[in-house]
């Protein structure tokens, strides 16, 4: 797993938003599951479980990394869109461990009918071992007038 270089994914995100449906894929991205935010997610979640168990869907928030964040911002089509939480699977081959360093792939394709961001994500050990594959879909709708109010 190697991290691609930003200005190919700068590339892709100007080919995305010009609607040639190529897929962005982020340079990769070390995350790590610090104990205490573990445990307030568990808390604000409502998650039952002990202090070494990482939640299965724990990894989505890593989606309000701002280099993820901001690539989803761009790619929204300006200040009148907003991405609606549709979906979301995933799929462990093992489970996260507690403080622990992981690597983060991202690949965020925009779909013009209807408009909507996919976002698959790989979650791998250093070693390069997948842990999870991701997946989010976003519905992308436009605010009116009366929404805004």
């Amino acid at each position: 797993m190697t991290a691609r270089d930003p200005m190919q994914a700068g590339a892709a995100v100007l080919a995305a938003e010009k609607g040639l449906g190529l897929p962005v894929r982020l340079p990769v991205i070390r995350v790590r599951t610090e104990q205490g935010e573990v445990a307030a997610f568990r808390r604000e979640t409502g998650s039952i479980g002990t202090g070494d168990f990482v939640p299965l869907t724990f990894p989505f928030r890593w989606l309000a990394l701002s280099a993820i964040r901001g690539v989803i911002l761009q790619l929204l089509g300006g200040e009148g869109f907003v991405p609606v939480h549709e979906a979301q699977s995933f799929v462990y081959e093992r489970g996260l461990q507690i403080a622990t360093d992981y690597l983060l792939s991202v690949e965020i394709e925009a779909v013009e009918k209807p408009r909507r961001l996919i976002l698959k994500m790989a979650v791998a050990t250093e070693e390069g071992e997948i842990c999870a594959r991701l997946e989010t879909v976003l519905r992308i709708v436009q605010l009116t007038s009366e929404m805004a109010s």
